[in-house]
């Protein structure tokens, strides 16, 4: 790589690192080019000759952490010891606490479920897709091998089969999302405890696995504790403001 390739390397990392920061500071949709290239001391024209647009931007930084994710599960899932349940679990550990498993929170930060637009839907249809290619490449084959190993079963393609956990997965964030900023919240803990029991129950029905093994490994617990800090610290935020 000879001196010029390699400055212009280093200035598309600046980019993404410093587009990056700015998402998740202020929101994809607030965030504009010129923020960018101020940011990162270029002129509009010099970032264009990097990035045709914002979303351009933003489709690299979701292709990376993708292809950071994939890096980091494949020893786990190549690793011939575990079983299909322990490596499920140490992927999900990774996951759950990943930027990429928040990216559309934070990205599209200030909107509320009620405040989609088309271009929100646009930016939340982006990560979706990279989401999903990190469960057929790397949760297909572990649930190939557990069937295999007689440690689950199910009809049909592996494939297939985390094209329909990954809409569930999908479908339980935003709905506990929905439940945070529904003004009512006189009943959001229950709510909140009953999205989270009903994921595990039909992830256990799905693959035939116990709901209390499926429990411990989809981190269950653990996700309903951050969700119920959460809405504590929302509801505390209202109580101030109306105060």
């Amino acid at each position: 790589m000879n001196k010029r390739e390699k400055q212009k390397e280093e200035t598309v990392a600046d980019i993404l690192r410093i587009a990056e920061g700015l998402f998740h500071e202020q929101g994809y949709e607030k965030t504009t080019i010129q923020n960018i290239a101020e940011r990162c001391g270029l002129s509009k024209g010099a970032l264009y000759h990097h990035f045709r647009s914002k979303e351009e931007v933003l489709e690299r930084i979701c292709y990376d952490q993708y292809i950071y994710l994939k890096e980091t599960f494949l020893p786990i899932v190549e690793d011939p010891e575990p079983s299909m349940m322990e490596k499920l679990r140490r992927i999900m550990t990774i996951a759950r606490s990943s930027q990429m498993n928040t990216a559309a929170a934070t990205f599209s930060k200030g909107k509320s479920p009620k405040s989609s637009s088309i271009k929100n839907a646009a930016l939340g249809k982006l990560l979706d897709n990279y989401s999903e290619k990190v469960y057929i490449d790397i949760v297909a084959p572990l649930l190939d091998e557990g069937r295999e190993k007689g440690e689950c079963a199910f009809p049909g393609s592996a494939e297939v089969m985390v094209v329909f956990i990954h809409h569930l997965d999908t479908g339980m964030s935003e709905q506990l999302n929905r439940i945070l900023f529904d003004e009512d919240r006189a009943s959001s803990e229950e709510r909140i405890r009953d999205v989270i029991k009903g994921f595990t129950f039909v992830l256990a029905q799905l693959l035939n696995i116990d709901e209390k093994a499926i429990a411990d490994v989809t981190l269950a617990d653990k996700m309903l504790e951050q969700y119920l800090k959460i809405l504590k610290e929302l509801k505390t935020k209202t109580r101030s403001v109306t105060t």
